[in-house]
């Protein structure tokens, strides 16, 4: 009787403790912007970067890009030969997914992906400095499998995406009743 007792339970004892053990996640890295040598990357740290400004967030690994533009973090969510694993880290409990980013004059000078406890609900904050430098810091909840929520776009594009589904089932109705489909 034991035996089959155990036949039952070990395999939902498994199926749980993997329910408990996958976490959703966010993207984990600093992405430098415009940077001359590359192949210097590798000695930095935060700490050389940020220096004694302790209020400019910066993750590990640090990141440069071809061409000094913004990761494409759709292609390392779904790169399975890169080692993603040092990009991201578990969206424990009270914690959410951020997206620190600072621009100037319009362009992007650096983001900071990150896991963090913070004060506020989900959406993106700006605030700009007196220098015109802006920061603005995007804070979002990321589900389990799916690609991090700190890597999209900011909210803007789904409402453009609704309005866009709005408008189309509006001109269906339109022509629905006067009968031209």
């Amino acid at each position: 009787m034991p035996l089959k007792l155990l036949r039952l339970w070990l395999p939902l004892l498994l199926f749980f403790h993997h329910l408990q053990a996958e976490a959703p996640q966010c993207f984990h890295f600093t992405w430098v912007g415009a940077y001359e040598n590359h192949s210097n990357i590798h000695t930095e740290t935060c700490d050389s970067r940020v220096g004694d400004f302790n209020d400019i967030p910066c993750e590990m690994p640090l990141v440069v890009t071809a061409n000094d533009t913004v990761p494409d973090v759709k292609a390392l969510w779904h790169n399975m030969t890169e080692d993603r694993e040092n990009f991201l880290c578990q969206m424990s409990p009270g914690f959410s997914c951020v997206k620190y980013s600072y621009i100037f004059k319009g362009g992007i000078q650096n983001i900071t992906y990150m896991c963090a406890r913070v004060n506020s609900s989900n959406g993106c904050y700006r605030q700009t400095h007196p220098t015109g430098m802006q920061v603005e810091a995007c804070v979002c909840t990321s589900r389990v499998g799916l690609i991090p929520c700190n890597g999209c776009s900011t909210s803007t594009q789904s409402v453009h995406v609704l309005g866009l589904a709005l408008c189309v089932l509006n001109v269906y109705q339109l022509l629905n009743k006067y009968r031209i489909v």
